[in-house]
C-alpha cells in the first residue's frame, strides 16, 4: 500500500486528509489512516488472516475489497469470529428491519464514532491494542469482564481506522440486543445457526451480540 492511499470508507474529495493544514513552524507528526490487520484480528480458524468472507467465500485479502471483522471471546478464548464482504453486509441488513436498525444508529450516534477515532488517532496513535483496551460504550477495561466483542472494519491487508476498531463488553451487547425487533433476532439467530456449529451454551452469548450493520 502505498502512502497516499486512503482507505477511509466514503472518502471524497470533500474529506479531510490524513493530517490538517499546518503552518511551517509547527511540528507535524504523521499519523497513517489504517496499519497491516494486527494478529488479534487474525482468524483462528484459518490461522491467519481472514481469506475469505464468512458468508459467501469471495476473497477479502486485495486492496479495494472492504469488509468488517467481528470477534467473541469469553476471556481469552475465542468463542465466535466472522468476516463479513459488504455485499454480505448490504444483503443482511435488507433482511433486517428498519426500526432495529434505525434504534441501534440511535444509540451509537450518542458515542460519535468519528470523534472518537480522531481523537483516539491524536492521543494513542495506530496502536490497535490501546482502542480495545476498554470498552466504547461503558469505558470499563475489557480486562474485567468474562465476555467481550471486538470489531474492526478493513481494506484487503489493511485495519481502516474508521470509528473503528472498538471493543464493547458482554453487559453492553445485551442492552443493545434488547433494542432489537423480534425479526431481526430471529434473522440474526439464523446467521449464528447458518455459519457456525457451536454448542447450546455458546450459542445464546453469541445471539445476544447484534452484528454491526
Amino acid at each position: 500500500m502505498s502512502e497516499n492511499d486512503d482507505k477511509t470508507p466514503g472518502n471524497g474529495d470533500d474529506s479531510p486528509g490524513e493530517f490538517e493544514a499546518f503552518d511551517g513552524e509547527e511540528e507535524f507528526v504523521f499519523v497513517p489512516s489504517c496499519v497491516e490487520v494486527p494478529p488479534v484480528f487474525h482468524s483462528f480458524l484459518e490461522e491467519g488472516p481472514f481469506t475469505k468472507c464468512t458468508v459467501c467465500e469471495a476473497p477479502l485479502d486485495e486492496d479495494g475489497t472492504q469488509y468488517l471483522i467481528h470477534k467473541a471471546f469469553h476471556r481469552e478464548e475465542v468463542i465466535f469470529e466472522y468476516a463479513l464482504c459488504l455485499p454480505c453486509r448490504a444483503r443482511m441488513q435488507e433482511e433486517l428491519s428498519a426500526e432495529s436498525i434505525e434504534r441501534i444508529n440511535a444509540y451509537l450516534d450518542q458515542y460519535d464514532m468519528e470523534a472518537r477515532s480522531a481523537e483516539m488517532l491524536v492521543d494513542r496513535g495506530p496502536d490497535v491494542s490501546a482502542w480495545l483496551s476498554h470498552c466504547f460504550i461503558t469505558g470499563r477495561p475489557v480486562s474485567e469482564a468474562d465476555e467481550h466483542h471486538i470489531y474492526a472494519f478493513c481494506d484487503g491487508p489493511d485495519l481502516v481506522f474508521s470509528g473503528l476498531p472498538l471493543a464493547i463488553i458482554g453487559d453492553v451487547n445485551e442492552k443493545l440486543n434488547e433494542l432489537l425487533s423480534q425479526k431481526t433476532r430471529d434473522r440474526l439467530d439464523g446467521f449464528v445457526d447458518e455459519q457456525f456449529g457451536l454448542p447450546p451454551e455458546l450459542k445464546q452469548p453469541i445471539k445476544d451480540s447484534p452484528v454491526f450493520v
